[in-house]
């Protein structure tokens, strides 16, 4: 039986660390510091790495802080600021691109569909825009970029994914009918899947972080291993009678 499959969608949504960018190692190496001085400092009052490794991806920083270090609180959006800037200046050789991630949105913008794609990241402004820029240089950041800074409401609640749906609906000057324009999302952690979910978009799983059935259990429709079992068939300009449209096709696990 094929894996190939073919999905038609107007608009597609990105999430950054884990999904485009393989941040993991640098990631993890920040938190395992700080669980290393607060295991230090707090014998009475240990964490679990692991268990902490498993929740934090997908979740804002603050969020993280706010559950697991309260001897941190209060931290202010500066301290987080500074606190994930560090991570791209500490450890920023061990980011690398998702394989495929690249190619896959290089052929975006080639094909004409530069304004059909947002990321959207549980990272700061800083954080994104500093992995973006050093691995992606070659390719224009996308006019959606939504970062912790622009959003109320952390995955998995869905407020990240809907503002970009919105803002591609305006930026493409699109009046919303009776039908609705289409969007899926690119996820690779389970707060970032059902974050997708509960805003009504049909998820895709990047098994970069987390298994197959890791990302299905939390509502991934499909899973793959990467970008480079991504491409793009074509994207059609609209008719009068409907949206344009992207065709994806997919080699899902």
């Amino acid at each position: 039986m094929s894996n190939i499959i073919t999905l038609n969608t107007n608009f597609i949504l990105f999430d950054l660390d884990g999904t485009l960018v393989n941040s993991t190692a640098a990631v993890e190496k920040s938190w395992e510091h700080e669980v290393e001085v607060h295991n230090k400092q707090h014998p009475d009052a240990k964490l679990d790495l692991q268990t902490l490794l498993f929740e934090c991806h997908g979740s804002r920083t603050v969020e993280t802080f706010t559950k697991s270090f309260p001897e941190k609180l209060p931290v202010s959006q500066k301290d987080i600021d500074i606190w994930e800037s560090e991570i791209v200046r500490k450890y920023g050789d061990l980011g690398k691109p998702i394989p495929g991630s690249v190619a896959f949105l290089e052929s975006l913008n080639e094909k004409g569909a530069k304004d059909s794609w947002a990321i959207i990241t549980s990272g700061t402004q800083e954080l994104a825009y500093g992995w973006y820029n050093r691995l992606f240089s070659s390719i224009p950041r996308p006019k959606i970029f939504i970062t912790a800074h622009d959003v109320s409401n952390g995955k998995p609640d869905p407020e990240g994914y809907y503002t970009a749906f919105k803002k591609l609906i305006s930026l493409n000057n699109i009046v919303v009918g009776v039908s609705r324009p289409k969007a899926i999302v690119f996820e690779d952690a389970p707060t970032g899947v059902k974050s997708g979910v509960n805003g009504g978009f049909l998820v895709i799983g990047i098994a970069s972080t987390f298994s197959k059935e890791v990302l299905l259990k939390a509502g991934a429709t499909y899973v793959i291993e990467d970008f480079s079992k991504v491409s793009l068939i074509e994207s059609d300009d609209a008719d009068e009678d409907e949206y344009s449209r992207l065709t994806v096709s997919l080699e899902i696990l």
